[in-house]
């Protein structure tokens, strides 16, 4: 028998930090207003939507199993069921470690402990995401996420640290990552 598996069916979501959104279901193309994102105010350009990366790879007539199990991850995260997303993204990781989404969800997983303020936990996911899918269109991503969850934890030093390096190592990264990241600096106090 198949397991069932939840549809994220409403329009739009409840506000998640800050930001309401409106979902874009597979098959559908994001829309480039906006300079939000889904969780946090600064991942993706249109609120709500997946990136350009997760879009590509949502399911489609392949029927991939990797790209159902990321989409009903993610789903659990819009619906801020935060401890089953964790555990969806946990068993992602684990079945596909080299899959082109395994950055996107490490990035997701820090996320969602991050949104339940386990930070040591969040930055934690949010290093690993950062050494282990460097080239990951979410590490820019993990990595100002690592120096906000290092903040959290009281490691001013080991966040501006962190801030650093982003500007350093990804200084191409997108606008809302950077003036996150500036942000986030000065209210730091790097």
């Amino acid at each position: 028998y198949a397991e069932a598996r939840p549809q994220v069916e409403p329009e739009t979501r409840p506000d998640i930090g800050g930001f309401g959104a409106t979902i874009v279901r597979p098959g559908e193309a994001p829309s480039d207003s906006g300079d939000g994102d889904a969780i946090g105010g600064f991942l993706s350009r249109q609120p709500g939507s997946y990136d350009r990366e997760e879009l590509a790879a949502l399911p489609g007539a392949d029927g991939n199993d990797s790209k159902q199990q990321f989409e009903t991850a993610y789903g659990y995260l819009l619906q801020q069921d935060y401890p089953a997303a964790e555990q969806a993204f946990g068993d992602f990781l684990q079945r596909f470690p080299k899959d082109r989404l395994a950055g996107s969800a490490q990035f997701w997983l820090g996320e969602s402990h991050y949104m339940r303020g386990e930070y040591k936990a969040a930055a934690g996911a949010f290093l690993k995401g950062y050494q282990d899918y460097g080239s990951s269109q979410k590490a820019p991503d993990s990595l100002l996420k690592l120096a906000m969850s290092l903040d959290r934890l009281g490691q001013k030093d080991a966040a501006c640290s962190s801030f650093a390096e982003l500007g350093t190592r990804f200084p191409k990264a997108p606008p809302h990552i950077k003036n996150r990241a500036a942000s986030e600096r000065r209210r730091v106090g790097c």
